[in-house]
């Protein structure tokens, strides 16, 4: 902070987000990402949109150039590849997937919202795909019965809102 004001690193980049320090997290990688931009335009601009998996795993995805392997999109992990999808859900880029295949990402990414649903009780530790699909689907189902209209409308209730709010339990 300089003078009382942050800089612009400080003010668009923080570091520990998600926890872990990453040092990695800058501004500076604006213009790899900037270089990077037209493979969006390659995957989103067809007449068939990907689905959330296939985004997810391009997200993820890697260059194998010699014997060294590199991601496709420096430091986007599991995490943010998976906040990426929900953020593209939103502003609908991607179709809203169905319960089922948000929860096997969820399972996938075996973070907050998985182990939240050992902590509730509604899946095993060791619990399958399948079956952490099938808890998340059945989650979904009760709370759309359970919340009042109102409610879902003020907090704008689906699948993505379910799995954020499912990270915040721990």
């Amino acid at each position: 902070m300089k003078n009382g004001t942050r800089s612009e690193e400080e003010y668009y980049v923080k570091k520990n987000c998600y926890g872990q320090n990453q040092n990695d997290r800058s501004i500076k990688l604006l213009p790899k990402y900037w270089e990077q931009h037209l493979l969006w335009g390659q995957h989103f601009n067809m007449p068939l949109k990907p689905s959330i998996t296939e985004v997810y795993k391009w997200l993820m995805s890697s260059d194998k150039v010699g014997r060294s392997t590199t991601t496709l999109f420096h430091n986007i992990g599991a995490l943010t590849a998976l906040l990426i999808c929900g953020d593209l859900i939103e502003a609908k880029i991607l179709r809203m997937p169905t319960t089922h295949e948000w929860g096997e990402l969820i399972h996938s990414l075996d973070m907050g919202a998985k182990s939240a649903m050992f902590r509730l009780g509604m899946t095993t530790e060791k619990a399958s795909k399948t079956e952490v699909a099938n808890a998340f689907t059945l989650l979904n189902l009760t709370l759309r019965q359970e919340l009042k209209e109102e409610e879902k409308v003020a907090m704008d209730y689906n699948a993505v809102m379910l799995e954020h709010a499912l990270c915040k339990i721990k």
